[in-house]
C-alpha cells in the first residue's frame, strides 16, 4: 500500500495479471480489480493503492505518471519509521502504544 502524492498514475498490463486498487479518500471504500492483458487503470493523484501478481506467471506492465518526481510513500512503515512522538502516533493509527514502540524499534524510528 503506497500513495505518491504529487502525481497521477496509469497502468497497462502487457502480459499476465495483476490485482489492482485504490482506496476512496472520501468513504475509504476499497475499488478493485485483476487487470488481465491489454486492460488499463488509473489512480488519482495521492490516493492510497497496491498492486499484486494474481497468476503463476510473470506480469509484465508499464506505468506512467504525470510528473517527473511523483514522490511515493509507503504506508506499512510510514507511520513508525519517523520521530514523531509514540503517543500522537498511537493516538492518530488506534495501535496501542508498546505495538507503536516495537513497530519504531522495527523500521527505525523514535520518539
Amino acid at each position: 500500500m503506497h500513495t505518491h502524492p504529487d502525481d497521477s498514475k496509469i497502468i497497462f498490463i502487457f502480459e499476465g495479471s495483476l490485482n489492482v486498487g485504490l482506496i476512496s479518500a472520501d468513504t475509504n471504500k476499497v475499488y478493485a480489480k485483476t487487470l488481465r492483458t491489454g486492460d488499463l487503470f488509473a489512480i488519482p493523484q495521492g490516493l492510497l493503492h497496491f498492486l499484486y501478481n494474481t497468476g503463476n506467471t510473470t506480469a509484465v506492465a508499464i506505468t506512467a505518471y504525470n510528473t517527473a518526481n511523483p514522490g511515493l510513500q509507503i504506508l506499512d512503515y510510514a507511520p513508525f519509521k519517523n520521530d514523531l512522538l509514540s503517543d500522537i502516533v498511537e493516538k492518530v493509527t488506534f495501535v496501542n502504544e508498546a505495538e507503536v514502540r516495537r513497530l519504531k524499534a522495527l523500521f527505525g524510528g523514535s520518539g
